[in-house]
């Protein structure tokens, strides 16, 4: 991710000693000495100028930047800086308020404002990374108290603190919800603890790395498998060889091919072409497991039985091929299948290895699983990862919408930095569904969050059945 500050002085010095790894910093300030003086603190690119100049700050990279903190000594250049950060649509804004009485200033922009200077290096970096919920230093500077949230990709979730064998630093307290936990060696922790660590200060960077890194969980937190029901040719074209592809860029351990007992066919050569593809499907896996489930009935009904048997981690469907009433109710399955199982859906078109992936930026609870999910799939996959943000219009959203857009954003962004990959943010204004269904045309896979609790609307599908009728990709419905 990439961070702009502009002016040189204590605060971006201080600042730039506390942000981690995941931040390329670039720096601005009409002082060359100062500048200097600022990069020994940490590698930075230096941009000599005007903060407060357009031409300036796209020397900077503002159009490519995720986040701006304007901290120079004059509140009328902080607050220009700002201004155009906003017209730059960057998602991320901090102002240094050096005269508390201008804060009013910088709420009526929108931005972040941080006043007074005394603590403004401590709380810009916890406003640029909110994994990290605060952090005060004691012992003459020499140690650090850090309290951290933990989060579902967090790779301390489901440790115990014996297990995490650490050196560099103590696990003093534990807040899991309004019960304070005492922590001892046996002691695991959980997604939501509130978890104060002391350690060194030199160990500073290491100790937020161990709590604030994602790992990948997919589809682990559902099940082990990826389950998918071939019944002929054009399945183990599709839906099987994306469901390959799936265990292949995620988490999944094998692929769990449902197919028709052979020995149930009376015909012999219906028998001896399904035998047939049984074997092209072990040749197409090349390299995946595959474990085998042979039932009487037609496979693509028994997924849900399966479901209690099996541990399956997502499930494979077949898009509909065709737009008519048939292809509404093939959708309405793909749904009603992931709302009896609690499993991820995957409805395919066949567009796997995908090189890009979609996904909408919300923060509610199912958007944070699709966020989260769309992440990891990037990552594995090394594919481009896309999330738009898309606002009503203004009579519809209300005039906040805007602010939660870029958030939402942003929370994306930082979530991505966090598993070491790169999100591209849209915000776009208009219908959601015919935005994403179109922006969907031109990804690989569109990755929605459903919850399985609530009611359909729109002939029973529902916003992302909507989406997953629409679009020309792929789509994968995760449960919140």
């Amino acid at each position: 991710m990439r961070a702009i500050l502009v002016g040189a002085g204590g605060v971006s010095r201080d600042l730039l000693r506390r942000l981690g790894e995941m931040w390329e910093v670039t720096l601005v300030d009409v002082s060359r000495e100062r500048l200097s003086l600022a990069a020994q603190a940490r590698p930075a690119a230096i941009v000599e100028g005007d903060g407060s100049s357009q031409v300036v700050l796209r020397r900077a990279g503002i159009d490519r930047a995720d986040a701006v903190v304007a901290a120079t000594a004059d509140d009328e250049i902080n607050l220009e800086v700002c201004r155009i950060a906003l017209e730059a649509d960057v998602s991320r804004i901090v102002g240094v308020s050096r005269d508390p009485e201008r804060t009013a200033d910088y709420t009526s922009l929108g931005v972040i404002s941080i006043s007074p200077r005394t603590l403004a290096a401590r709380r810009v970096e916890l406003n640029l990374e909110p994994r990290r919920v605060s952090s005060m230093a004691f012992a003459h500077g020499r140690a650090e108290a850090i309290e951290f949230r933990v989060e579902a990709d967090s790779p301390v979730r489901g440790k115990s603190l014996r297990d995490l064998r650490a050196h560099s630093f103590v696990v003093g307290a534990v807040l899991r919800g309004d019960e304070l936990v005492v922590p001892h060696g046996d002691t695991v922790l959980e997604a939501g603890d509130l978890v104060t660590v002391v350690g060194a200060g030199v160990d500073f960077a290491e100790i937020v790395r161990t709590f604030t890194s994602g790992q990948a969980r997919f589809p682990l937190d559902f099940g082990k498998r990826v389950a998918v029901a071939v019944e002929g040719k054009a399945d183990l074209n599709g839906s099987f060889l994306e469901a390959v592809n799936l265990v292949r860029t995620s988490q999944a351990s094998s692929v769990l091919l449902v197919h028709r007992d052979p020995d149930s066919i009376r015909e012999d050569s219906r028998r001896d072409h399904l035998r047939g593809l049984i074997d092209e499907a072990r040749r197409l896996a090349e390299g995946v497991e595959i474990r085998m489930r042979a039932i009487e009935t037609r496979p693509s009904r028994a997924l849900l039985r399966l479901s209690h048997e099996e541990s399956i981690g997502a499930i494979v469907v077949r898009a509909p091929r065709t737009k008519g009433a048939l292809g509404w109710s093939k959708i309405a399955r793909a749904l009603s299948l992931l709302k009896r199982t609690h499993r991820p859906v995957l409805i395919s078109r066949g567009s796997a290895p995908y090189r890009s992936i979609l996904v909408p930026a919300r923060r509610t609870t199912a958007g944070r699983v699709a966020m989260r999910t769309a992440i990891e799939l990037a990552r594995q996959s090394k594919a481009d990862l896309k999330g738009v943000a898309v606002v009503d219009p203004i009579f519809l959203s209300g005039p906040g919408a805007p602010h939660e857009a870029r958030e939402s954003i942003s929370w994306l962004e930082e979530e991505a930095a966090a598993h070491g990959i790169e999100a591209e943010g849209m915000i776009r204004r208009g219908n959601p569904v015919r935005t994403l269904i179109q922006l969907g045309n031109d990804t690989g896979l569109v990755v929605l969050g459903v919850d399985p609790h609530a009611r359909s609307p729109f002939r029973g599908l529902g916003v992302g059945g909507l989406i997953a009728r629409g679009t020309a990709a792929s789509v994968l419905l995760v449960p919140s």
